[in-house]
């Protein structure tokens, strides 16, 4: 975004400022519009980067915040206010599933649930709810650290990309309107006044911004192994969250064995088996497509990565195991052009 263009949001932003601040006492209807017009105009001030530090999903909080509170416009807190912006623009605090703010995650039971047993009512209600854990509790506190670290990590690296594409965008269109420094130089020397003013301060601007480009690589070094290694950490994450998600009941290796299983074995008993509902099989893991939505089914990729595993002893023995975690891991290094790592058995059982 050019500054011209910087300029002329902040000329509109400040005029709806002021006619919200004038219709303070009006009616609701006629606020809510001019309130939607500032969410307008504000958004790609916040993705420009104009404002350090703010991300889109801080868009909501900082327009009240750092805009009606400050002008004492007032609107109403509530999910009306925050109805007014997409999902992403909505800050953290209106998640349930941020850092310090899952006091309680609470469904009340759907009517047609209830049995009228209050005892068994409440169970059910709570089997679909959650509450906080324990503020001293020592895994708590470890998860929430892991929150803030990876929070912070966020903020930083958003922080980076938006001043290196700032400085980037701007050096590229001052090397492309003026390809020749020196005769800029030359011009500035020979020309006065206000033209001379705003060309030297745009070139200190582009050899700053060049200076930006510099300190931030220089800051962070040599990138290549940098993105092996968290090509290494990303994978085993996926595969970790893979494990711990309660949403997963099914593994790869199962899907697999569901797509090359005879079919003559049934639909219905494998879906039993693996405790899951036959349609899921029929519409989301067999077809290489989603019937309904299209989507690509992209584990039909990855079976011809794997093979029947069955180790053989020079005596003849021959020994089965367990790979679907190996399995499951390699995926995710797959997935990121990560090498796979070697096998190793640890316990075997003689076929």
């Amino acid at each position: 975004m050019s500054q011209v263009e910087v300029d002329d949001y902040l000329t509109e932003q400040k005029r709806l400022i002021n006619e919200l601040s004038s219709i303070e006492n009006q009616d609701y209807k006629t606020k809510t519009e001019k309130l939607k017009e500032l969410i307008q105009i504000t958004r790609p001030l916040v993705v420009a980067g104009y404002y350090p530090n703010i991300k889109l999903n801080d868009l909501s909080s900082f327009i009240r915040k750092e805009i009606l509170d400050k002008y004492k416009i007032t609107y109403n807190n509530s999910g009306d206010y925050y109805a007014l912006f997409q999902d992403d623009e909505k800050h953290l605090e209106k998640s349930n599933l941020t850092s310090r703010s899952r006091q309680k995650i609470s469904s009340p039971l759907a009517i047609e649930k209830r049995t009228g047993d209050k005892v068994v009512d409440l169970l059910k209600e709570a089997q679909m709810s959650g509450a906080t854990m324990p503020d001293n509790y020592d895994y708590h506190i470890y998860l929430e650290k892991i929150i803030d670290v990876s929070n912070e990590t966020i903020k930083q690296a958003e922080s980076l990309i938006r001043k290196l594409g700032h400085a980037f965008y701007f050096v590229e269109i001052f090397d492309r309107v003026i390809p020749n420094k020196r005769d800029l130089q030359e011009e500035i020397q020979n020309t006065t006044g206000k033209r001379q003013k705003e060309l030297e301060e745009l070139y200190t601007y582009y050899h700053e911004s060049k200076k930006v480009i510099q300190d931030i690589e220089s800051g962070i070094g040599s990138t290549n192994d940098k993105i092996d290694e968290l090509n290494e950490t990303l994978s085993t994450q996926k595969f970790i969250s893979k494990q711990i998600d309660e949403r997963s009941k099914i593994t790869f290796l199962e899907k697999w064995n569901c797509i090359v299983a005879n079919i003559s074995i049934g639909v219905s008993a494998i879906a039993k088996k693996l405790g899951i509902n036959k349609k899921h099989i029929t519409n989301n893991i067999r077809p290489k497509e989603n019937p309904v939505t299209g989507n690509k089914n992209m584990h039909h990729d990855y079976i011809d990565w794997f093979r029947h595993i069955q180790v053989v002893s020079p005596s003849g023995e021959k020994f089965v195991f367990d790979a679907k975690n190996y399995f499951d891991q390699q995926i995710e290094r797959g997935k990121l052009n990560v090498p796979f790592q070697p096998m190793i058995l640890k316990n075997c059982e003689i076929e």
